[in-house]
C-alpha cells in the first residue's frame, strides 16, 4: 500500500515539472519567434535604408555632371529621400557645390530638389543662399521661387525668385530686387543702391547688370530714376563705371537740383551725366545754361 502511494506521488511530481518545462519551452519559443521578426524587420528597412548615400551622373560624352552625397537615403524611391546634402554641379567654367539640410533627387528627371539653409559655393567665391533650390544638372542651371541673395565680390544682390547658370556667372531675379554695390577703392562707406520691381538680369562675365520697372539708385552723390537702367562695371576695380538709364528720368543731386529726360548717361570716371530727348529741369542753386546738359560731380 505504502509502495502504491509513493509510485502516485512520484507519478504526479514529474507530471508537474513537465507541465512547468512544457510551459518555460513554450515562452522561450514565443520569444524567439518575436525576436526573429524584429530582425527580419529590421533587415527589411536595412535594405531600403543607408546611412551614407552617393551618387554621381555622367554625360553622354562621359563628363561629370552632377554628384550627390547625404547622410540617409531611401534608394529604393523613385525619389531618393536625403539629409546633410552636399550636391556639386559641373560647368564649363567650374563646379559650383551646394549644401542643404535636406533634398530629394529624382531620379525620373534627374532633378535635385534642396531645402533649408542652402548655400550655393562656386571656387571664385560667389554665393547664391536660399531656402529652396532646384538644380537642373542636364540644362547647367539652378532656380528657386522664393527669396534668394547672391553674393559676388563688392555685388550683393537680393530678390524673389532667382534663376543662375551653374557657375552663378550669370544671374536673373524675377522681382522685389535691391542690388549693393559697395566701391572698394571709395573713402565713402555709402554703398550705390539700387532697387527695381524687376526682372534683373546680371552678367558677369559681360560686367553689366540690366535693372526693369521702378530702377531707382542712390548714393552718397544724389539719385537717378528711370524706367530702365543699364549699369556697367569695371572689372578690375569693382565700381561702377556707367549708368545708362531709359523712360522718365529724374536726377535729384546733393544740393537739390532735380531735373527731367528721355535719357540720361552717367559716366563715373568723369563724373558728370549726359542727359537726352525732352529735358527740364527744376534748380535750388545758380547755374548755367551749358551746365544744364553736362553735369558735374554725380548725379
Amino acid at each position: 500500500m505504502i509502495r502504491k502511494l509513493l509510485c502516485g506521488t512520484a507519478i504526479l511530481i514529474l507530471a508537474y515539472l513537465a507541465l512547468i518545462q512544457w510551459k518555460i519551452w513554450g515562452h522561450v519559443k514565443r520569444s524567439v519567434d518575436a525576436s526573429l521578426q524584429g530582425q527580419g524587420q529590421q533587415t527589411g528597412d536595412s535594405v531600403q535604408r543607408v546611412y551614407s548615400f552617393s551618387f554621381s551622373k555622367y554625360t553622354e560624352t562621359g563628363e561629370r555632371e552632377l554628384e550627390i552625397e547625404g547622410d540617409t537615403a531611401n534608394i529604393l524611391a523613385e525619389q531618393v529621400k536625403l539629409m546633410n546634402v552636399i550636391a556639386k554641379a559641373y560647368a564649363e567654367e567650374s563646379p559650383v557645390t551646394i549644401t542643404a539640410d535636406h533634398g530629394t533627387f529624382d531620379k525620373a528627371s534627374g532633378d535635385v530638389y534642396l531645402n533649408q539653409n542652402v548655400v550655393a559655393t562656386t571656387e571664385d567665391g560667389a554665393r547664391l543662399i536660399t531656402e529652396e533650390l532646384v538644380i537642373h544638372p542636364d540644362k547647367s542651371g539652378m532656380e528657386t521661387e522664393i527669396k534668394a541673395k547672391v553674393k559676388r565680390e563688392n555685388i550683393h544682390i537680393e530678390g524673389l525668385g532667382a534663376k543662375s547658370n551653374a557657375a552663378i556667372g550669370h544671374v536673373k531675379f524675377k522681382k522685389n530686387v535691391t542690388v549693393v554695390i559697395q566701391d572698394p577703392n571709395s573713402d565713402s562707406d555709402i554703398p550705390t543702391v539700387i532697387t527695381c520691381d524687376g526682372p534683373l538680369e546680371i552678367d558677369y562675365k559681360r560686367n553689366v547688370a540690366h535693372f526693369k520697372h521702378n530702377v531707382v539708385a542712390k548714393d552718397d552723390r544724389g539719385t537717378l530714376s528711370s524706367d530702365y537702367m543699364d549699369v556697367f562695371y569695371d572689372k578690375g576695380t569693382r565700381r561702377v563705371s556707367k549708368m545708362l538709364a531709359r523712360g522718365n528720368v529724374v536726377i535729384l543731386d546733393k544740393e537739390g537740383n532735380k531735373s527731367y529726360s528721355d535719357t540720361a548717361i552717367y559716366l563715373a570716371d568723369e563724373g558728370r551725366m549726359i542727359l537726352g530727348g525732352d529735358v527740364d529741369a527744376e534748380y535750388r542753386s545758380e547755374i548755367t545754361a551749358r551746365e544744364s546738359e553736362l553735369f558735374g560731380g554725380g548725379f
